[in-house]
Formats: structure tokens, sequence, C-alpha cells
């Protein structure tokens, strides 16, 4: 008897413990160590963006990639052993793909704190929506029209 207690006494302190916890794992924690900021320069089909970084945690390594809706991004921009409290600027130009409803480039630091763990990865998002996209028309269901009729007819199957 003094088992089943113990298990139940557990149970509930497990449960009070979940209950308390959990509100605040729901919210995966944000960083923006890199101090990522966007600007557009000149918006086309080929735009300019400048990215400027202010990190407050070093880096081994952090670049600009192209992601969804990218064609073309040139020059290559990357920065070695970034510092915290550094300044970094780099200036890209991207070329839309014309098919894509918006671009995004995405920056990524690594660092590695042990050599014995894989690396921390941080990526910063900016999105650049195409003006000149048009979504393509969507499909109309068919409906049935005087002319079509259904086998069997639902009046009359039984």
């Amino acid at each position: 008897m003094s088992t089943m207690l113990f298990v139940q006494g557990a149970m509930a302190a497990a449960t009070l413990s979940f209950a308390s916890i959990g509100p605040t794992a729901a919210s995966p924690a944000t960083s923006n160590s890199l101090g990522a900021a966007f600007v557009v320069i000149a918006k086309g089909t080929t735009s300019t963006v400048e990215i400027t970084l202010h990190p407050s945690a070093p880096f081994d390594t952090v670049k600009v990639e192209a992601g969804s809706g990218v064609s073309v991004l040139s020059p290559p921009c990357a920065f070695s052993r970034v510092v915290a409290g550094g300044h970094y600027v780099c200036r890209v130009n991207v070329t839309q793909d014309a098919r894509q409803a918006s671009l995004t480039l995405n920056v990524v630091g690594e660092k590695t704190l042990d050599p014995a763990n894989p690396p921390i990865i941080e990526v910063s998002h900016f999105t650049i929506s195409n003006d000149s996209f048009v979504a393509p028309a969507a499909v109309k269901p068919r409906t049935m029209g005087p002319a079509m009729t259904r086998t069997p007819d639902p009046a009359t199957a039984k």
C-alpha cells in the first residue's frame, strides 16, 4: 500500500512539475547574437542589399547564403573570426527567380564552443517580395452543367 501511495505521489509531483514548466517550454528561445540588419539599397529584377552585423557573441565564420527564390547572389559575402562588439558590412546583388513570389537571404553564423560537440549555428533570414510576380490563376472546379447527368440518377436510385 505504501508503494502505491509513493507512485501516486510521484505521478502527482511529475504532473505538477510538467504543468509549471509547460508554458515556458512552449516558446522557443530566440537569439540574435549576429545582430544582423538588412537594408534594400535598390530594388528590381536585381536588388542590392546591404547587410550589417553587430554581433554580441564571437563566431568562427559568418556568411551570406542564397535562400529560396534567388537565381544569382554576387559577390560572395563571408567573414571569419567575427568578434563580439565588432561592426561588419557587405553589399550583395541578388537576382530574383521570376517564377517565385519572393526571395530570401540567409546570414549563417557558426561557432564551435567544444570540439567534441557539433558547432552552434545561428541563422537570420531576410525576405524581399517580387512585385512583378503574378500568381497563377486558380482552377475552378468543374460543375455539372445541364448537358451532364449523373449515372445513376439520384432521383431514381433505390
